[in-house]
């Protein structure tokens, strides 16, 4: 109960704060779009598809800044806090995804089992998807007994061969998430889908000369 009551008085205490902490300048950002701040929330700022340092080897995103959909930023936030309560910090790996970029990535990889068909889009390109890890007091990734964005089976959620350590971590990053209101995808331990609401394919492009 005092878990309970715990994160109700947080919901109510964070509902008028969370455009301070997650909303960037209403002159560059659309309204339907919130910025995690991961400096004022204390997360972890990996986003991949920034930098070089991606099973692709390619910079696709110009900087790295982490957009979701105000419903699923809230939702975040909320991840965040019991992370915080267990002890652990969130590592984000991506967010939201504009639909000319997942083009862009299916071009280079030209592999379905690596990255999705454009298509209609994916709940990346709807900023209603989020890829993260956890990461301990000491500032060390958990082990998940497999690296994000590896493409083999042992990045399914229930692979075969996963030490007690790494199965025990899968659960907690679940457990945290799934209480946010999120949804686990079995083939990607690290992906998660917000289940409340479904948006619409978006190619929004934020600037990064901020």
């Amino acid at each position: 109960m005092r878990l309970i009551y715990y994160f109700a008085f947080f919901n109510l205490f964070f509902f008028d704060t969370l455009c301070a902490q997650t909303a960037v300048n209403a002159d560059y950002v659309p309204a339907e779009w919130a910025e995690v701040n991961f400096d004022s929330l204390a997360i972890v700022n990996r986003m991949a598809y920034a930098d070089t340092t991606n099973f692709m080897h390619e910079k696709i995103y110009p900087c790295a800044r982490c957009f979701l959909r105000p419903e699923v930023a809230e939702a975040l936030l909320e991840a965040n806090q019991i992370a915080k309560y267990k002890g652990v910090t969130l590592v984000v790996y991506d967010c939201y995804r504009p639909y000319s970029y997942q083009y862009k990535m299916y071009q280079i990889v030209n592999n379905p089992t690596y990255v999705a068909k454009p298509g209609k889009g994916s709940n990346h390109n709807r900023g209603a998807a989020i890829d993260l890890s956890l990461m301990d007091q000491n500032g060390q990734l958990l082990d998940m007994g497999g690296a994000f964005d590896d493409f083999s089976a042992i990045s399914n959620y229930n692979a075969e061969g996963l030490s007690k350590e790494a199965r025990r971590n899968r659960r907690l990053l679940r457990r945290i998430m799934t209480r946010a209101g999120f949804k686990p995808y079995d083939g990607e331990w690290w992906h998660f889908d917000y289940r409340q609401k479904r948006f619409e394919t978006s190619d929004f492009k934020w600037d990064c000369n901020l």
